[in-house]
């Protein structure tokens, strides 16, 4: 009797080993994977022209430690930069700190949108250039800051007047990067707008007049009933808010919620 008890004894335990053994083979298996993500250098993307469907092809091109974005059909070009995300990956961001694009650890390109947030795989289509500035002559600027009061007057019901501190730049590149700061204001208070009927009216009741003048770093501020937009020459697309942070800060000072 002793014997078979011994037998029986050690064939439950055979069992019990032979079931943990899968359990212990795939903890094993999860285990060297998060090991080898963690020890892999995250992968930079490969700069390029890239799709994620229809209508959401984009520009993308490493740029001074950081990452140039532009919309295809868009004049914006963002600036991007790298936060190390989850299992391995690289986080690209927008300047208010949103996720713009993941790149994982082998490469994989994913675009986050606001219809989207789940993300959208992207693949590279060919090659693509740096987006350069828009050149422009100093009567064409001139009227830029004119037909941005018109535009706010006509589309928006808004009495808004641009303006710049000071004499519009005499050089070709100081007038492409005014152009480029007054496009990119003028599209974060359409997206600022866009948080609906309490934005129009907090824009309408606190801001008549937008000033554009040169500052030690990018921002916005108010002065009485002006908003004065603040930004750097030197540190050209860096040296201004995207459209994303200024429709951000102007809720801020005007107090109305506004999407990242």
């Amino acid at each position: 009797m002793k014997c078979l008890r011994e037998r029986n004894v050690k064939a439950v335990l055979v069992l019990v080993l032979v079931a943990l053994l899968p359990a212990a083979a795939g903890a094993q298996s999860a285990d060297s994977i998060l090991a080898r993500l963690s020890a892999e250098k995250p992968a930079a993307p490969e700069p390029g022209l890239y799709s994620a469907g229809e209508g959401r092809d984009f520009v993308l091109l490493p740029w001074h430690g950081k990452y140039l974005l532009r919309f295809a059909g868009a004049a914006e070009t963002f600036v991007l930069t790298s936060d190390p995300g989850s299992l391995g990956a690289k986080l690209l961001k927008y300047d208010t700190g949103a996720a713009a694009l993941s790149v994982s650890v082998w490469g994989g390109v994913t675009l986050y949108a606001a219809d989207a947030p789940g993300g959208l795989p992207a693949t590279r289509q060919g090659d693509a250039a740096t987006p350069a500035p828009a050149a422009i002559t100093a009567a064409d600027l001139k009227s830029a800051f004119d037909d941005e009061g018109n535009h706010f007057s006509y589309a928006d019901n808004l009495g808004l007047r641009f303006m710049v501190d000071g004499a519009l730049p005499a050089d070709a590149g100081g007038r492409a990067l005014l152009f480029d700061v007054l496009d990119t204001c003028q599209a974060g208070i359409e997206r600022f707008l866009a948080a609906g009927a309490a934005a129009r009216q907090a824009l309408s009741h606190h801001v008549a007049q937008v000033k554009l003048e040169k500052a030690a770093k990018p921002g916005l501020a108010l002065n009485g009933r002006t908003l004065l937009v603040r930004y750097v020459p030197a540190d050209g697309f860096l040296g201004r808010l995207s459209s994303h942070a200024v429709a951000h800060q102007l809720g801020k000072l005007l107090a109305v919620k506004t999407a990242e």
